[in-house]
C-alpha cells in the first residue's frame, strides 16, 4: 500500500473510531490490568474489520487506462521540453481518481463499525463426483479472428478544435490527442430528466452521435434525449466501422438489444476492481448483421466487458458507454428504480427529427506554456 493510501486509511479509521468512541463512551471505573488484554483484542479486531472495509470501499487507484495515459503524458511533456519533475507533476494533476462511494461515506460518518451486509449467497449445490480418469480432455482453444485497424484514423469530429493546445500520446500503438489530460471534444455533462409519468422505458443509444434517449409508448417521451456518452477508444471512438465493432480492446458498443442483470439489487453494482459503480448490460440480439462478415460477427460476439459507467478524466470507454458524472447518476437511478428495462443500441439516429446536436466541448484552458512555469 502506498504512503498516500496509508494516510487515507489512517485518517478515515481515526474519524470512524473517534465517532464510535464519542457515541458509546460512559464514565466507568478504571479497569484492572487483567482486563486490558480482552480490550486490546477487541480494538485490534475493530481495526482489522475497519481496515478491510476501508480498503474495499475507500482506497482508489487509477484505472489501467488512466495509468497508461498518465505515463504517456509524462513522456509527451518531456518531449515538449519540460523537465522530469514538471512533467510528472503536471500529468498527476490532470488525471483524477474516482470520487468516494456512498459506502465509503457511510463508513466515514457511521458511529458504529459494522461490516457491510453481504449479498445474498446462492444456495450451494453439491457437485456429482466424477472420476478424474474419465474426464474428457479439454477441447483446444480456437484462435480468435484477427481484426486489423492499420490505417484507420479517428473521425473528424473528435479532432481538437482550431487554436486548442494539445499533446499527442501513443497508447498500445494508437495515437491520442489530449488537452489538459482530457480527450479532445468531450461531451458536456447535460442531463434531461424524464417526466414522472415515464414509469417503464427502454434506453436507446446512438453510436454515431453518442445520444442516450428514452424509448417509450407515449409520443411525449419516446425519443427524448436523456444525456450523452462515449463508446470506444482512439480511432474507434463512436466509430461505426465494422472493424471497430469487432476490435476487442478499443471498439465501441456493438448495435443490438441488451438487458440488465436479472436481480434488481445487482443491476448497478460497485466494482471492487474498477472502483466505480457500473451497470452491466448483456447482448441478447446483434443487429445490422448485414454490415458484418462472418469474421466480424464472430469477433463481436466474443467481446466482453460491456457496461454503462461513469467516465473518468483521462479515459475514453472500452466497449462500454461512458457517461459524465451527472449523466451517470441520473441514468443509474433509472436502472436502480426499475424504470429502465434494457437498452437498444443503434448505429444511425432513429429520431433525426427531434435529436439535438451533440453538446461537444471544444474549448480548453490547457496551454503548453504551463509546462515551463
Amino acid at each position: 500500500m502506498s504512503k498516500a493510501h496509508k494516510i487515507v486509511v489512517a485518517a478515515i479509521a481515526g474519524m470512524v473510531l473517534f465517532s464510535a468512541s464519542q457515541g458509546s463512551a460512559e464514565p466507568t471505573a478504571a479497569k484492572a490490568p487483567k482486563d486490558f488484554a480482552p480490550a486490546a483484542d477487541e480494538i485490534a479486531d475493530i481495526f482489522s474489520k475497519l481496515g478491510d472495509q476501508i480498503y474495499e470501499h475507500c482506497i482508489f487507484e487509477l484505472s489501467d487506462e488512466q495509468i497508461a495515459v498518465q505515463q504517456a503524458l509524462i513522456a509527451a511533456y518531456i518531449q515538449e521540453g519540460a523537465d522530469g519533475s514538471a512533467a510528472r507533476r503536471l500529468a498527476a494533476a490532470q488525471i483524477q481518481p474516482p470520487k468516494l462511494s456512498q459506502e465509503c461515506e457511510r463508513l466515514r460518518t457511521s458511529p458504529l463499525v459494522t461490516p457491510p451486509a453481504p449479498a445474498t449467497k446462492p444456495s450451494i449445490v453439491a457437485k456429482p463426483h466424477v472420476d478424474a480418469a474419465v474426464k474428457p480432455a479439454p477441447a483446444p482453444a480456437k484462435p480468435e479472428p484477427i481484426i486489423s485497424l492499420a490505417g484507420k484514423t479517428a473521425l473528424p469530429q473528435w479532432d481538437c478544435a482550431d487554436g486548442v493546445d494539445y499533446v499527442t500520446v501513443h497508447i498500445n500503438g494508437y495515437a491520442r490527442k489530449l488537452t489538459g489530460g482530457e480527450i479532445c471534444n468531450p461531451y458536456d455533462d447535460v442531463v434531461h430528466e424524464l417526466p414522472a409519468s415515464a414509469k417503464k422505458i427502454r434506453l436507446g443509444y446512438t453510436i454515431k452521435s453518442g445520444r442516450l434517449f428514452a424509448i417509450a409508448d407515449t409520443a411525449d417521451v419516446n425519443g427524448r434525449t436523456i444525456t450523452w456518452g462515449l463508446s470506444g477508444r482512439d480511432v474507434c471512438r463512436n466509430n461505426p466501422d465494422p472493424d471497430c465493432f469487432a476490435a476487442r480492446a478499443i471498439g465501441p458498443l456493438p448495435p443490438g438489444e441488451y438487458t440488465f442483470a436479472n436481480d434488481p439489487e445487482h443491476r448497478v453494482s460497485w466494482g471492487p476492481k474498477t472502483k466505480r459503480s457500473v451497470a452491466g448490460i448483456y447482448l441478447r440480439k446483434l443487429w445490422s448483421k448485414e454490415r458484418f462478415t462472418p469474421k466480424h460477427t464472430k469477433a463481436i460476439l466474443a467481446r466482453g466487458n460491456i457496461a454503462i459507467h461513469v467516465r473518468l478524466k483521462g479515459e475514453m470507454s472500452e466497449a462500454c458507454i461512458g457517461l459524465e458524472p451527472k449523466g451517470w447518476t441520473y441514468v443509474a437511478s433509472l436502472i436502480k428504480e426499475g424504470r429502465a428495462m434494457g437498452i437498444n443500441v443503434y448505429i444511425d439516429e432513429p429520431h433525426p427529427q427531434i435529436a439535438e446536436a451533440p453538446p461537444v466541448i471544444v474549448a480548453s484552458t490547457f496551454s503548453l506554456t504551463s509546462l515551463f512555469k
